[in-house]
């Protein structure tokens, strides 16, 4: 027997309520002739609520806004628009009209769909794009923030020439290896190489060898891809490497890392590429890499203790940084700037006697520049004069300054004849002057001083001025 082809009535209404878009359907004066379930329930009303009704009345009702089919009624073309309904739901309607065969104006038929769900993805999509350009304005401000560095002070005829041949380093992508004492500038210097390099836009990324534990150098590293290990990122994770994307990555203390991890990075600088922990797909280094380090990488090298490979890879540029007490033409210099940018900070205007001067040109300054500048912070923190005097220096400096045998033996008040009382006024100056040359002997500057005795600092320093020999405060207030 031969099935029908013809849909009936029963079927048909079956066939469009079961749809998930709404379909309503008006005729040409506006009355509406049907609707399906999906109307029901996205309205919250009744089909009989609806039908035989015109969009007049339904208008008033406010069971959706704005009513699509009037608008296409009117204009005679399918129109197509965002309408929110008394439940909260937002639906994007198209209103299509139906003409006859003589061209005249029959029905509109609406089909409406629930994108409620859709609208939200959007709006967390754009609140997302916004924290997203928010952190990347962020990110672009601490970037140009942490590559604000001044140039490197330079009067000695040695630094003109080693930053002539990194200024010409800069240019290439070569690798640079830095070695000089703790507090040099390695660092400083690495910063300097990528700020006039053309990755100079890209990421600096810095890695302290010896602050990551050696079980999680790889990872961190190489990143490592979904699953690799227990506990990892259901995601996987984007290592130190491909964070440095288009700009440099810096090896602080590359001495310290481990000798399978020397393996592994002399395998990224040969081939310029490595995997991520867990994976299988080759990942391309698109980085400049610069070490550090304050070791004697022959001596190590010579010892086992770092691959001799891994570091004629890494020196392909050696570049030794000079020690401070080599470079005594910009001690003061450098001395006046970390001065200039700790007044700014700290609101301050500290000045250095001359005496201080001679003092910083004749000490070894074994820290470098980095002991030199957290000595001009405390001084500058510390002093409640303006102007820093040796005695404010630390102790460090004792042994520069007059020995203690200069300062003269104060008179034991004990010992005076009855017949030669002195004065009140002489025995109390007498005390003063025993207690602050004693305590300055054995303390050595005047914050200790006026903590011990529990006086000003400002005092303390005045009463040491007055009371220490002429020839130990000549020209101390003179400002170079």
């Amino acid at each position: 027997m031969q099935a029908t082809t013809q849909l009936n009535y029963e079927l048909l209404k079956k066939i469009l309520d079961h749809s998930h878009d709404e379909i309503y359907v008006t005729n040409a004066q506006g009355i509406v002739l049907y609707v399906n379930k999906a109307v029901e329930k996205h309205c919250g009303i009744k089909a009989s609520e609806i039908i035989g009704k015109s969009s007049k009345e339904l208008s008033d009702c406010h069971y959706w806004f704005p009513r699509v089919s009037p608008i296409a009624l009117e204009e005679k073309k399918s129109v197509t628009l965002e309408q929110k309904t008394q439940t909260g739901k937002t639906l994007l309607t198209t209103a299509t009209p139906i003409f006859n065969k003589n061209g005249k104006l029959e029905y509109i038929i609406e089909n409406a769909r629930d994108i409620t769900e859709a609208t939200g993805i959007k709006l967390e999509f754009a609140k997302s794009q916004q924290l997203l350009d928010r952190y990347q304005m962020e990110v672009e401000v601490l970037r140009k923030k942490e590559m604000n560095i001044p140039d490197f002070i330079s009067r000695s005829q040695e630094m003109a020439n080693l930053l002539d041949l990194i200024h010409r380093i800069s240019q290439v992508d070569s690798t640079v290896l830095l070695l000089g004492e703790s507090g040099s500038g390695k660092s400083h210097m690495a910063k300097h190489i990528h700020k006039n390099s053309p990755r100079q836009e890209g990421p600096f990324i810095v890695v302290n060898c010896a602050s990551i534990p050696s079980e999680l150098m790889e990872s961190e590293m190489f990143g490592y891809s979904k699953g690799a290990f227990t506990g990892a990122n259901v995601k996987g994770n984007i290592g130190l490497i491909e964070l440095a994307s288009d700009g440099t990555l810096f090896l602080d203390e590359i001495a310290e890392l481990p000798l399978r991890m020397q393996a592994k990075l002399l395998q990224v600088l040969h081939e310029n590429q490595y995997f991520k922990v867990g994976g299988r797909e080759v990942q391309q280094v698109n980085c400049r890499i610069i070490a550090a380090t304050n070791r004697n990488l022959h001596e190590m090298v010579r010892q086992g203790h770092f691959r001799e490979d891994l570091y004629y890879r890494l020196n392909v540029f050696e570049i030794e940084l000079p020690p401070l007490r080599e470079r005594k033409e910009e001690i003061i210099l450098l001395a006046l700037y970390f001065l200039d940018k700790f007044n700014q900070k700290y609101k301050c205007e500290r000045r250095l006697s001359e005496r201080v001067t001679e003092l910083f040109l004749q000490y070894s300054w074994p820290g470098n520049a980095r002991e030199l500048e957290n000595m001009i912070e405390r001084l500058v923190v510390v002093n409640k004069d303006n102007l820093i005097d040796d005695f404010d220096l630390p102790k460090g400096f004792n042994s520069l300054q007059c020995s203690k045998q200069e300062i003269p033996n104060v008179p034991d008040l004990t010992t005076i004849v009855p017949n030669h009382t002195p004065s009140l006024e002489d025995a109390v100056n007498e005390v003063e002057k025993s207690l602050i040359l004693q305590a300055y002997q054995e303390l050595g500057s005047s914050y200790e001083v006026a903590k011990t005795l529990k006086i000003s600092q400002s005092k303390a320093s005045r009463l040491i001025r007055k009371y220490l020999p002429a020839t130990q405060n000549k020209l101390m207030l003179n400002q170079i």
